[in-house]
């Protein structure tokens, strides 16, 4: 290809593939291509709101259980400070005997049921830690010394004068609360201590606002249940949560049994425990499904209905590309029409030469065989003037044969060529008369390294035809030359057509690969040639270049892919 200089004008146009299963690709292409455009960003989105919505719905639930925690420690507070101001109470009467008798124990009770159904029993210590006095349902408690329990021995040590304790059995076996006041009475320690039932103040919790849409659970610094739903666990069990010290109301994550639970806690004030809720696994779970299979539910019928959008949308782009290729088809027959036209008189001479033959070898032989002329001649004699009669025909069918050929509307047909011999079949076969009397040299330059190509024969011959033909027609009627070079670069194989003719202006260049626009004088050529060349090299998946200096000729640069599978 000869080298590009400064004053030169180059125009470059780049095209892409284009196979068999043109359309059936284009649809999926098509298809592929607005599924990202439009239905990728819309799944990332509802994907996004479904993380955001989990979020959301986490971090609502978590807020939810820590008011709920947070609730429930401050009511459960109250009733236990409300429980030690009952007992309080009774211990600051004035009127109290000591010790008191049974008859006032039992009205004591009475009266602590009254408020609160929770207590079971009662009792009163002298300051040796004797039960002198009680009233309940074990009344083989009194008289008993309670002086070496736990709870009497840290009450007497305490500065605060009350004690709530933990849950344990005691003497009578069963799980309970005490909950005990002490006073010093005419200077002695004295204390009034009652029961509470564990039942009783679970039922209480479970009265509270929001308990039943979760399993609360109280448990001691060691993580012993203190009261406590059967769902989850007994009471003096170990609980699986403990929560922490510091700070005193929070929520936190704990996996117990592969499960991932969310828990809230808030530690109380009267005693060293701790309230914990958690969602009833089963509700919690539910209603999280649900608001996911909400969104879901939603996305997919939008995903759907743009899917089926798309579909269609790609349809009717694939339908719209059949009209444009239909169009493009009639374009280039017309165009193969157009160059037909435009070479009639070459080809006519063409024809005309055989058919000189065919009647003079005709005449000769009506006068030999006329008894006027007294030609005493063989059978043997006629059949070299047969032969020339025979061999004219033939050279006329050949002609008619490849411009038939040419013009004839054929679908793309690929299959691996050699360029060397198409290129001569069109400036020998075809151009071969035009070029003679247009006194036009022509110069091959063929790279022997070129191999064969995959193409379609009969659209790349329309091509040079055209390129060659407008050559000629710059040209004018000469002298003037055509070179045509062959060669391969970067793993394309360029086919290169350079004149002597004319050349072009820039404001000719960028008009020249337009539909219907052209050079040439008024009648003479239809605008047609180069552009349907530019559809044809689209199609073949190469790229054309033209170099054109004004008053010196121009250059056409062909480059096709070197390697082609199939068609693609």
């Amino acid at each position: 290809m000869p080298p590009s200089s400064p004053e030169k004008a180059i125009s470059t146009f780049h095209f892409g593939s284009y196979n068999k299963d043109h359309y059936r690709d284009l649809r999926r292409r098509n298809v592929i291509r607005l599924l990202l455009t439009y239905l990728l960003p819309l799944v990332l989105l509802a994907i996004y709101f479904i993380y955001q919505n989990n979020a959301i719905i986490q971090d609502s639930r978590r807020l939810h259980l820590k008011g709920i925690a947070e609730n429930q420690a401050k009511t459960l507070n109250l009733f236990l400070t409300e429980r030690l101001v009952n007992l309080s109470n009774l211990i600051d009467d004035p009127k109290l005997q000591i010790p008191p008798a049974s008859s006032i124990m039992q009205d004591y009770l009475k009266h602590l049921r009254k408020n609160s159904e929770a207590f079971v029993d009662i009792g009163f210590f002298d300051s040796t830690g004797v039960q002198t006095s009680y009233a309940g349902p074990f009344p083989s408690l009194e008289r008993r010394n309670y002086s070496s329990e736990e709870w009497y021995r840290s009450l007497k040590s305490r500065d605060d004068n009350y004690i709530i304790t933990d849950i344990y059995l005691g003497f009578r076996q069963q799980p309970h609360f005490t909950i005990a006041v002490r006073r010093i009475i005419n200077g002695q320690a004295l204390v009034m201590r009652a029961t509470l039932s564990p039942e009783k103040v679970y039922d209480y919790i479970r009265s509270l606002e929001g308990s039943q849409e979760v399993y609360t659970s109280i448990v001691n610094k060691s993580g012993q249940y203190q009261v406590v739903t059967y769902h989850i666990g007994t009471p003096l069990e170990k609980s699986s949560i403990v929560p922490p010290v510091d700070p005193r109301l929070g929520v936190e994550d704990v996996k117990i049994e592969g499960a991932n639970i969310i828990y809230a806690y808030s530690w109380l004030e009267s005693a060293d425990w701790a309230l914990i809720v958690q969602n009833e696994v089963a509700g919690g779970s539910f209603s999280f499904i649900k608001s996911n299979l909400r969104i879901m539910g939603l996305s997919t019928l939008l995903i759907l209905a743009i899917f089926l959008i798309i579909i269609n949308r790609a349809k009717q782009l694939v339908k719209f590309q059949m009209e444009t290729d239909r169009t493009r088809a009639q374009l280039e027959h017309a165009a193969k029409l157009a160059s037909v036209g435009e070479l009639a008189a070459g080809i006519a001479h063409e024809i005309n030469n055989p058919l000189a033959i065919i009647s003079e070898e005709a005449g000769l032989m009506r006068d030999f065989i006329n008894p006027e002329f007294g030609q005493n001649l063989k059978c043997e004699d006629l059949i070299p003037h047969l032969d020339n009669i025979h061999e004219s025909v033939f050279r006329c069918r050949d002609i008619t044969r490849k411009l038939l050929g040419f013009v004839r509307r054929t679908e793309m047909d690929l299959k691996q060529l050699t360029i060397h011999k198409l290129i001569d079949g069109v400036l020998d076969g075809i151009l071969g008369h035009e070029m003679a009397v247009s006194n036009i040299e022509i110069i091959r330059n063929y790279g022997a390294d070129v191999p064969e190509l995959f193409t379609d024969g009969n659209q790349l011959q329309q091509v040079i035809l055209n390129i060659v033909n407008n050559g000629v027609d710059a040209i004018g009627h000469g002298p003037g030359s055509i070179t045509v070079a062959t060669f391969v670069q970067n793993k394309f194989v360029c086919i290169t057509i350079s004149d002597t003719g004319t050349g072009m202006s820039p404001e000719q260049m960028e008009k020249i690969f337009l539909p219907f626009y052209t050079t040439k004088e008024v009648g003479k050529g239809t605008g047609l040639g180069l552009s349907v060349s530019y559809g044809i090299i689209k199609s073949l998946g190469g790229k054309i270049e033209v170099e054109s200096v004004l008053g010196k000729g121009s250059t056409f640069i062909i480059s096709l892919p070197l390697h082609r599978k199939n068609g693609k």
